[in-house]
C-alpha cells in the first residue's frame, strides 16, 4: 500500500525530464534515489531524440534525473539530517578513460562494452562532483559495484561470458547489498564520493591513463550541461 510507480523511459531525456517534474510537482522528499537503470547496447543505436543509446541512459539519464531533483533531496536531508543519492556502476569502468571529445562514440568502431564502461566512468566523475557540491545540502552521494550477478541483462548482452560463469555469478540479491547498504546504513550516511564493493571502498583508477586531468574534468561538466539544456 505505500508503494507508487511511476513509468518512464529513462534513454529518452523528454520522459527522464517528464518524470521529474511530476515528482517535483507532488513535492514529496526524496530521501534516497538510486541510479540503477542500464543496459549494454550493441550494435550502436541512436534513441529517437538522436542520441547514441549508451550514452543517453547510462550517462545523460541520471545526470538529468539526480540534477532535477536535487530540490527535493535537499527538501529529505533537512528534517532527517542526510539524504542519498546511489549510481550503479559496473567494474568495467577501470578499463576506460572519459573522451569528452566523442561523449557519443561517434568515431572510429563502436563497441557496446566500451561505450558501457566509458558512461559508467563519466558517471563515477559525476558521483565525486555531487559529493563536494550537495555537502552543504545534506546530500551524500557514493558509487558502487555489484559485481557480477546472474541477471537477464548479463545473459542478454553476453551470453558467451554467461554460459562461462554462470556457477560463480553472484545472485541479484548478493549484487544489490551494497546498493541496499549505502541506502539505509547509518554508518554509510558519513561518507561520500567513494566507489563501493561489497560494503568496502575501493579505489577509482587501477589502470594508467585512465585518470582525466583537470581541464577534461571541467569540459565533460560543461559538456553534460549543455546536453542537458536542450
Amino acid at each position: 500500500k505505500r508503494i507508487h510507480v511511476e513509468i518512464a523511459e529513462l534513454s529518452l531525456l523528454e520522459d527522464v525530464r517528464a518524470l521529474a517534474a511530476r515528482l517535483l510537482k507532488k513535492g514529496k522528499s526524496v530521501d534516497v534515489l538510486v541510479n540503477n537503470a542500464g543496459g549494454l547496447i550493441n550494435p550502436r543505436e541512436e534513441t529517437t531524440e538522436g542520441l547514441e543509446k549508451s550514452f543517453a541512459l547510462l550517462l545523460m539519464s541520471p545526470y538529468l534525473l539526480s540534477t532535477q531533483l536535487h530540490p527535493l533531496l535537499k527538501k529529505a536531508a533537512r528534517p532527517h539530517g542526510v539524504a542519498r543519492g546511489v549510481n550503479v556502476l559496473s567494474g568495467g569502468m577501470y578499463s576506460q578513460k572519459i573522451h569528452v571529445e566523442d561523449l557519443q562514440s561517434s568515431k572510429g568502431s563502436y563497441s557496446g562494452s566500451v561505450a558501457y564502461a566509458r558512461a559508467k566512468r563519466g558517471l563515477m566523475i559525476l558521483t565525486e562532483e555531487w559529493a563536494r557540491r550537495w555537502a552543504r545540502d545534506g546530500i551524500v552521494v557514493n558509487a558502487m559495484h555489484p559485481g557480477w550477478a546472474d541477471t537477464p541483462g548479463v545473459l542478454a548482452a553476453l551470453p558467451a561470458f554467461h554460459r562461462v560463469t554462470e556457477r560463480v555469478l553472484r545472485t541479484p540479491e548478493e549484487g544489490a547489498d551494497t546498493i541496499v547498504w549505502l541506502a539505509a546504513a547509518t554508518e554509510a550516511g558519513k561518507v561520500s564520493g567513494e566507489f563501493w564493493l561489497d560494503r568496502g571502498p575501493h579505489a577509482t583508477h587501477v589502470l594508467p591513463g585512465t585518470r582525466e586531468t583537470s581541464a577534461e574534468r571541467r569540459e565533460f561538466l560543461k559538456a553534460l550541461a549543455a546536453f542537458g539544456r536542450h
